[in-house]
């Protein structure tokens, strides 16, 4: 019997110790709009998006993400998923009601132990007169024409994992593909994407390899805009505003999206993209690169140097941990990847 848990990535939370100039910067330059506060977390949804909120920004001591939020796919889901996981060491619990949805069962992932959480009554959002777009019924709002970069929603969240295959394992329990991964040598695999069911175009959810010996870290957020040439847009917003960019703009050969990665003012890494492939094969067989010659699977074209500040995750591990990582990525077997080089002409 085939079965789909899942719908939506519908939230993921961003702690940061710098909250009000977080909260800025993805009014600024994403186009971000707040739609309440609640304690010590702003909610923020990109303009095109029907649910409540899609990033929550929680103060914090140190960057990092929380929670990470899914609709599902019916109103039983919830049930059913905390049933396959209730005697497990991944379970958590029950919450009543959250800030923006309903009844919410939350767990860990298998390795990496970040939280979960999943739910079906959700809260829409529901724009004033002035901001209804009743040309365009099927959008929540009209677009936004004084908003930053308008960034129309959230599309995936990237997470370490200690053991990237058990993780994939695990989140293959609950309905997700598991559609391309890098390697660095036949098993090695040092990136894999995947998708929580099968109608989702790229991937709402990314995997790279831990070696700090450390849990629950994320490497970036990224939301989507609806062209390619908005992605260069966002890339001359952020300069002019002072926003230094860490990479791109390219195009990753796994999805084929056009990506810019970006620093918000907390430190946390942010991803836009736009374009890429649509996928909608339920019997999909993962697609595997090797990361040698260029490493195309992160750049189509092959011709990038990746900073080494790019394969930085949060909360930054202590020292030991931290020093354990570096010799990890400094290794000779792990070069094509965390080395990355433009392809040999």
């Amino acid at each position: 019997m085939s079965e789909i848990l899942l719908s939506q990535l519908a939230h993921v939370e961003l702690f940061s110790p710098k909250p009000e100039e977080t909260v800025a910067w993805m009014k600024d330059i994403f186009g971000l709009e707040e739609t309440t506060r609640e304690g010590q977390s702003v909610y923020l949804r990109g303009w095109a998006e029907w649910l409540h909120s899609s990033l929550i920004v929680t103060e914090a001591k140190e960057s990092g993400v929380g929670r990470i939020g899914w609709r599902t796919y019916g109103p039983e889901d919830p049930e059913t998923i905390a049933r396959r996981l209730q005697d497990t060491e991944e379970h958590v619990g029950w919450v009543d009601d959250w800030t923006g949805h309903g009844r919410t069962y939350q767990y860990r992932s298998a390795f990496g132990r970040h939280l979960h959480e999943v739910f079906w009554d959700v809260d829409l959002y529901e724009a004033p007169e002035d901001k209804k777009d009743h040309a365009v019924p099927n959008r929540p709002q009209k677009i936004p024409t004084t908003a930053g970069a308008a960034v129309r929603y959230l599309d995936h969240v990237t997470m370490p994992s200690a053991n990237m295959r058990g993780d994939i394992d695990f989140y293959k329990r609950l309905g997700a593909r598991h559609t391309a991964a890098t390697e660095v040598e036949p098993g090695f695999s040092v990136f894999s994407t995947l998708t929580c069911n099968g109608i989702r175009s790229t991937h709402d959810l990314a995997l790279v390899p831990d070696f700090s010996g450390a849990t629950g870290r994320a490497h970036h957020i990224a939301f989507r805009v609806d062209q390619r040439v908005d992605v260069e847009r966002v890339a001359e917003i952020a300069v002019s505003h002072g926003t230094p960019i860490e990479l791109g703009p390219g195009v990753h050969g796994i999805d084929e999206i056009t990506y810019l990665y970006l620093r918000e003012p907390g430190g946390f890494r942010m991803e836009v993209n736009a374009g890429g492939w649509v996928n909608t094969m339920p019997d999909w067989e993962t697609k595997t690169y090797q990361a040698a010659d260029g490493n195309p699977g992160q750049s189509l074209y092959r011709n990038v140097t990746i900073p080494e500040s790019f394969y930085e995750a949060w909360p930054l591990p202590p020292k030991e941990a931290a020093e354990k990582e570096q010799e990890a990525v400094a290794s000779e077997q792990l070069a094509d990847f965390f080395q990355q080089k433009p392809a040999r002409l």
